[in-house]
């Protein structure tokens, strides 16, 4: 199926979500020049149609007046052969067979020229169809190549975009994962710590519990005490 630009200004993209994607206003802009493109290569291949079918219409109108032309010329030769016909029947003598040549030759200079008008036409028709079917034929070429190199050229952005998008994306989780790692180990430190900070707390409690269980009672304690 043709491209056509309504179908490329018609065209609609899924927008992505949560995850990377094109930049949209960069899309529409590409998508705008194609859709320029396009149609100025639809323009001049309907322009080119139109001369071609106003060539067309003069052929036409070439080969009627020449198809005419000996018609319009026949007509007096047939009048002319009429009275030297009836010419006999008043004065009978063998004296009018010479006329009847002269009419017969008469029309041989414009049926010639009719004919090499006709040939004429028909050289300029063939020669102005071949440069319209040759232009025609350069300009759909060349809308072709524009159009291939462009869907080429936007494939390759495209393919620059999505790997810029996934080095970006393995650079950000690379990093996240040194992050990740550094706060596993210092989260590990501080574990380590926690449990050795609680284990010589306990042990200098007890080292306290046990000297007070052990060590004599003051002089003068309260009775209560003793």
């Amino acid at each position: 199926m043709a491209l056509t630009p309504e179908d490329v200004v018609n065209h609609k993209f899924t927008i992505t979500k949560f995850r990377d994607g094109y930049d949209l206003d960069q899309v529409d802009d590409f998508l705008d020049t194609i859709v320029e493109e396009l149609r100025q290569h639809e323009q001049e291949k309907n322009d080119l149609l139109a001369k071609i079918e106003e060539l067309e219409t003069k052929l036409a109108e070439a080969e009627s007046a020449a198809a005419a032309a000996p018609a319009a010329e026949s007509a007096p030769a047939a009048s002319e052969q009429t009275i030297v016909v009836e010419a006999p029947a008043a004065q009978p003598a063998p004296v009018p067979a010479a006329p009847a040549v002269a009419p017969s030759a008469s029309p041989q200079p414009d049926a010639v020229k009719s004919s090499a008008m006709l040939q004429l036409a028909l050289e300029l028709h063939d020669k102005h169809v071949h440069e319209g079917e040759s232009t025609r034929d350069k300009l759909i070429s060349e809308a072709e190549a524009k159009r291939d190199q462009m869907i080429s050229d936007a494939e390759q952005t495209a393919r620059q975009l999505v790997e810029e998008a996934q080095k970006q994306r393995a650079d950000e989780l690379r990093v996240l994962g040194d992050e990740r790692s550094d706060l596993q180990f210092k989260i590990k430190d501080l574990r380590q710590f926690e449990s050795e900070y609680r284990s010589t707390l306990r042990s200098y409690i007890q080292s306290q519990l046990r000297g007070l269980d052990g060590s004599p009672e003051p002089a003068g304690a309260p009775d209560g005490l003793q």
